[in-house]
């Protein structure tokens, strides 16, 4: 504040008004809302006059600043002379250790007291609540896609096929999305989802979302195929009947010319004569025959 004087006074009178600044209020209302895993500071804007717009910072203070670092305070990298009147601290608060958490305004040269939370804050206290899930189908799967999944936390998707629940089938995941494959065709399939930290009961259950595996092939595009595939070939041999049909003799010669022999297999014009086999003469050979005759 500048010094100034009241100029209808007498001299002697004179009020001057010291050039040190009024102290500001601290500020009120400072909480932190955690769910799934995410950590939000809020606080209520600050309660005084101020010639430029407020800012805002916080700080934060784990196990490690208050034993290692001589109980010291870092300031929460988003959250440094902020406008807002809120500040995300989740990647801030990255352990599971007990934080404390602070926050101050400034207006101009000015700046209000520290204001710190009501009790140190640990993100295992966070509230576990039923996420937005997406499902659709995918060919012969169910495709289960979070907008965001809670840091440190887990979810079980339960899938089941509709009217057979108590056969229903649960895994955990800690990314998104996943497919469920080789299900059954034409049937109708149901999944719902809930959320867990380790130590903790898990949230509420998500709705029960249900989708139907349709067929890889559509009904209609076999015999489509089939028919398509009948007249394409009678144009083809319709084509080519009518093509020989009125084929004249000219034509046809030009388009269909006979391709000379290569010359190994034409025949040669070499004279031949045929030489007579010599003819053997049957060979006989003299047999000399005894007979004996008995006389009596």
């Amino acid at each position: 504040m500048r010094w100034f004087c009241l100029p209808f006074l007498p001299l002697s009178l004179v009020l001057c008004l010291p050039n040190h600044p009024w102290p500001l209020p601290a500020l009120q209302d400072v909480s932190i809302d955690s769910v799934n895993m995410r950590h939000t500071l809020s606080w209520r804007p600050l309660d005084a006059f101020c010639w430029t717009a407020a800012l805002y910072t916080v700080q934060f203070q784990g196990e490690f600043e208050r034993t290692i670092l001589n109980d010291s305070w870092l300031d929460s990298p988003k959250c440094r002379r902020t406008p807002r009147t809120h500040c995300d601290l989740t990647p801030d608060l990255g352990s599971d250790s007990d934080y404390g958490v602070r926050v101050r305004a400034e207006c101009g040269q000015q700046v209000t007291p520290w204001t710190r939370l009501n009790a140190l804050f640990n993100r295992r206290e966070t509230l576990l609540r039923p996420l937005e899930m997406a499902v659709e189908a995918m060919g012969d799967g169910v495709r289960v896609s979070f907008e965001r999944l809670p840091q440190t936390a887990s979810v079980g998707i339960t899938l089941w096929r509709q009217g057979q629940e108590q056969e229903a089938s649960t895994v955990r995941l800690e990314q998104t999305p996943i497919l469920f494959t080789a299900l059954q065709e034409g049937a109708v399939y149901c999944v719902r989802a809930c959320t867990y930290l380790d130590g903790r009961p898990g949230s509420a259950p998500t709705d029960t979302h249900c989708v139907t595996i349709r067929d890889h092939e559509e009904p209609w595009k076999k015999p489509t195929a089939a028919m398509v595939t009948v007249v394409v070939m009678a144009a083809l041999l319709f084509a080519v009947f009518w093509s020989v049909g009125r084929c004249k003799a000219e034509g046809c010669h030009a388009h269909f010319q006979k391709e000379p022999l290569p010359f190994s297999l034409q025949q040669p014009n070499w004279p031949m004569e045929l030489l007579p086999y010599p003819e053997q003469g049957e060979i006989c050979e003299p047999i000399t025959a005894l007979f004996l005759l008995e006389l009596t």
